[in-house]
């Protein structure tokens, strides 16, 4: 067994190629000195041979490197080794594909601080339109905002009268909480199923004050301006020749607040 075959791991292998490199460059000074000497005594053109020479034992150094260090030879086979294991079979799915998802682009740029080329100190020059791309999933979180709204006065010329912009949707009159703050509170009751207690505690931890009483408020006030939907949907499903119903019972109903 040779001493390359011996070779057990990386470090070793790296020593190994370090002499190699070292005996090589020895060689080929030592090779320029013989074919030199050679030729002064046979008379000949010593730099013509000299190229001949090297250009003959390049060839064969390239073959010997492809041999030992090619893509298919990365680690040397050794007589006891055992037999390859087949890979494992993947598990998972991979990367899924997110269709609905807002795509938000974030370009990752050096402080001036780190521009400087560790291998020679100058400024490093950003290189327009080169980037190396991956994906995340991330969340933005929301955020309450209390909104001063400003509804802008006009006039004419003719005197006869102030007209104001009309304002925000309101579902309560004079209401102090918006449209939308409604439909989220009863999206996430009667979607997610948190009670209005819960979801008390989470608006309190990002930064709202509100109570239970207020957060029913808003669905009830909701639930008025949809009566006329749910009168018209009764009334069509009560006019039909044959009523089916899914009688599969609700384990939180009881938890209407």
């Amino acid at each position: 067994m040779s001493v390359v075959d011996r070779i057990g791991d990386i470090e070793t292998a790296k020593q190994y190629l370090r002499l190699y490199e070292k005996e090589n460059a020895r060689l080929h000074r030592r090779l320029q000195q013989l074919v030199s000497e050679i030729a002064q005594l046979r008379g000949q053109d010593g730099a013509q041979q000299l190229a001949l020479e090297l250009a003959k034992v390049q060839e064969d150094l390239a073959k010997l490197q492809k041999q030992a260090f090619g893509e298919h030879s990365e680690r040397r086979p050794r007589a006891d080794d055992e037999p390859p294991k087949p890979k494992p079979p993947q598990t998972g799915h991979g990367p899924r594909a997110q269709p609905e998802l807002p795509i938000q682009e974030v370009l990752c740029q050096m402080h001036d601080e780190d521009r400087a080329c560790p291998s020679c100190g100058h400024e490093l020059q950003e290189m327009a339109g080169i980037t190396e791309e991956s994906e995340q999933i991330t969340i933005v979180p929301r955020q309450f905002v209390l909104q001063h709204i400003k509804r802008q006065k006009y006039r004419c010329r003719c005197q006869l009268g102030v007209h104001t912009a009309p304002g925000p949707t309101k579902h309560i009159p004079g209401g102090r909480y918006s449209l939308e703050f409604a439909v989220e509170v009863a999206t996430s009751k009667y979607a997610d199923h948190p009670p209005l207690e819960r979801q008390r505690k989470i608006m309190a931890r990002e930064g709202l004050v509100v109570d239970t009483q207020t957060l029913w408020d808003q669905i009830e006030a909701l639930a008025k301006h949809l009566q006329p939907t749910y009168d018209g949907l009764r009334e069509y499903v009560l006019g039909a020749d044959l009523i089916a119903a899914d009688e599969t019972w609700w384990r939180w109903a009881w938890m209407a607040a």
